[in-house]
């Protein structure tokens, strides 16, 4: 067998730990020989893309890019041995991030691992990240197995991250450039990567299937709704339409099909009645959120004999539709309530409902969430309403904006103080703002801007779930689910100093962008529903509200906010016009106006009519086609054309 290879290098490759492993190597070396024609002493310049492709490639995977990013920084430093890189890539070995110490970039660089580097196998050989795409599991590739001799200096481990269709849309890899690496060091590491890498894994799919049920599995029912629970996703028709790694060895064993009905024996509204059903009559009476709270799992059936017990999570638009049905019972979402009129959003965005469901899902399972975007976007709004659809309105919504509070005062306002703790303390002592939010959600808007002594006491609480009182050693117990908000880029306040790096890692379970007014497709809508708060009856004529959709809005709903605010005063008959706009809007917006082209001009003002008539006619795509005097065909291409999409 190993007359196949030059200089008996395979017999030093095979002196492996696993038959597995053994067969791994040997295959991928039969494939650099045969498929691609390498040979062991090629000696080959790295292939790196330009920068320039590197970000477009980036954009192209841009849910993959945002997810992984505070991921693959908190694995290099779980990763404690010195000397390792961490790497991500997409789903044909190119590199798109990486994190290494700073001393050991040109030792990396020298053996092609940086960003834009191409590492599949036929490109490099047996390698981490090129066999472990092939191979579709988590793999060590150590020093002389790798097929090209240049690169025996390497050891390299990586774990695949598989898309809910089963496909490996990315790699972790964790590798080193050091002779004193042994195999054995490397489980450890292996272990690791593989359970970040399943992580993300779940992060991706999660956001990726938003809009399909989510049906939890596992076979032991305290599992269920755990990071150690399968997923799979049912689309409105029971297709299923996806499934994370473990559901895939499930329905592996118990049917082939795609079809629920072939892989549970029943259809979608069988499925979803059983767990309505099945849910009636239980008392919901805890005092803390967490575990306790979610209904207990359910049996369930699995074609062959064999029984799982589940959960099931629906997106916004399915909750709507089930709840109407006749069971007097709610669908049992594994925590989300269903939305009522209390709870709803009533922001038509697509983008903002979209993050707005995600957030439900990821806060509903004591995911922690940090919000970015600029002042004044709406990040507590966004917070509330995810608060209120994940936990519920019953429970306690505590918002403290960190940048607000004097540093002397942070600590006692969020952690409370005993009885005479200080002159000035409360004779009978203050529970503090954490207490509070026990049994709902805490949010810490502008946490960027903490004092470094409150951000080591919140990181005790986080990590103890108690809190301790200024000026007392009694601990007491506290349950809250956490949301925090910046404004600013924290990783650089880490590399600034001002923030704590482990409490960084601690916030950010999950990020969401929230993204700035100008961005938002619903803004006509918006301004509607802002003067229908203000005073009842006003509204802006056709040019003001083509001025105000224009409009760049550095500050955000609270700038538009303060604008229709003052504008409402002068109205004057329900109607809000040029005149009434304060002089130095309609100074910008003269300015915006003569940088916009004619053509620009036109199509903006086209935008904003159809929008507001497709408002009218509560987006009834024939009766507003009618209105115009078009074909339905026609009115599509025109939205198309426009980039107008229903929310």
């Amino acid at each position: 067998m190993s007359g196949n290879f030059s200089g008996g290098r395979i017999e030093a490759a095979l002196q492996l730990s696993g038959a597995a492993q053994n067969r791994a190597v040997l295959e991928s070396w039969q494939r650099c020989e045969q498929r691609f024609g390498l040979a062991h002493d090629t000696l080959r310049r790295p292939e790196v893309m330009p920068e320039s492709q590197t970000r477009q490639l980036r954009d192209r995977n841009g849910r993959l890019y945002h997810h992984a990013h505070d991921l693959v920084r908190t694995l290099y430093r779980k990763i404690d041995a010195s000397g390792y890189a961490v790497f991500l890539t997409d789903n044909k070995g190119v590199i798109l991030d990486s994190v290494a110490a700073h001393s050991l970039l040109p030792a990396f660089r020298t053996n092609g691992l940086l960003p834009g580097a191409v590492w599949s196998e036929e490109r490099e050989g047996t390698n981490g990240i090129g066999t472990c795409i092939v191979e579709g599991r988590a793999i060590t590739i150590h020093k002389d197995e790798h097929f090209l001799s240049q690169h025996s200096a390497l050891t390299c481990t990586a774990a695949p991250v598989f898309s809910p269709d089963g496909e490996v849309c990315s790699v972790l890899d964790v590798s080193a450039v050091r002779d004193d690496i042994k195999r054995t060091d490397c489980l450890r590491v292996r272990g690791m990567i593989a359970d970040y890498a399943e992580a993300l894994e779940r992060i991706l799919f999660f956001d990726e299937r938003a809009g399909d049920i989510i049906l939890h599995l596992h076979p032991e029912s305290q599992h269920v709704g755990s990071t150690r629970d399968a997923m799979i996703s049912i689309a409105p028709d029971g297709t299923i339409s996806g499934a994370t790694s473990m559901a895939r060895r499930i329905l592996r064993a118990a049917s082939s099909s795609s079809d629920i009905r072939d892989v549970f024996e029943m259809d979608v509204d069988s499925l979803l009645a059983k767990f309505a059903n099945q849910s009636a009559g239980r008392k919901h009476l805890h005092a803390d959120i967490g575990r306790d709270q979610a209904d207990p799992a359910m049996a369930v059936n699995i074609a062959g004999g064999g029984v799982l017990f589940g959960s099931i999570t629906l997106p916004e638009k399915l909750r709507r539709q089930f709840v109407g049905r006749a069971t007097s019972m709610p669908i049992p979402v594994k925590p989300v309530h269903a939305p009522t009129p209390e709870t709803e959003m009533p922001d038509h965005d697509p983008a903002l409902r979209r993050i707005f469901d995600i957030g439900s899902r990821l806060h509903a399972r004591d995911i922690n969430i940090l919000m970015s975007g600029e002042t004044g976007s709406g990040k507590e709004y966004l917070a509330r309403h995810i608060h209120d659809a994940a936990v519920g309105k019953s429970r306690n919504f505590v918002a403290i904006n960190c940048a607000a509070l004097p540093e002397g005062l942070i600590e006692n306002e969020l952690f409370g103080h005993a009885g005479g703790a200080f002159t000035g303390a409360a004779r009978d002592g203050f529970g503090g703002r954490i207490r509070e939010a026990n049994g709902g959600t805490l949010f810490l808007d502008e946490i960027g801007d903490m004092p470094l002594s409150a951000q080591g006491r919140l990181l005790r609480v986080l990590e103890n779930r108690t809190i301790e009182p200024l000026g007392s050693t009694k601990s007491v117990p506290v349950n809250f689910r956490l949301m925090c908000a910046s404004n600013v880029d924290l990783a650089k306040a880490v590399t600034n100093g001002t923030f704590r790096e482990d409490l960084l890692y601690r916030i950010k379970g999950a990020r969401l962008a929230v993204p700035a007014l100008r961005e938002r497709s619903d803004l006509a809508d918006l301004i509607t529903r802002l003067l229908g708060s203000m005073a009842a009856g006003v509204t802006c004529d056709e040019e003001v509200l083509a001025m105000l959709v224009a409009h760049r809005w550095p500050g955000n709903v609270r700038e538009l906010l303060n604008m229709l605010q003052y504008a409402c005063v002068f109205a004057e008959n329900g109607v809000i016009r040029r005149d009434h706009l304060p002089d130095d809007f309609k100074v910008m917006a003269s300015e915006a106006d003569a940088k916009m082209s004619p053509m620009q001009t036109m199509k903006h003002a086209e935008e904003v009519a159809l929008r507001q008539l497709l408002d009218d006619q509560k987006w009834h795509i024939s009766n507003t086609a009618k209105s115009l005097g078009i074909g339905r065909n026609t009115l599509y291409r025109r939205m198309a054309r426009l980039g107008i999409e229903k929310a």
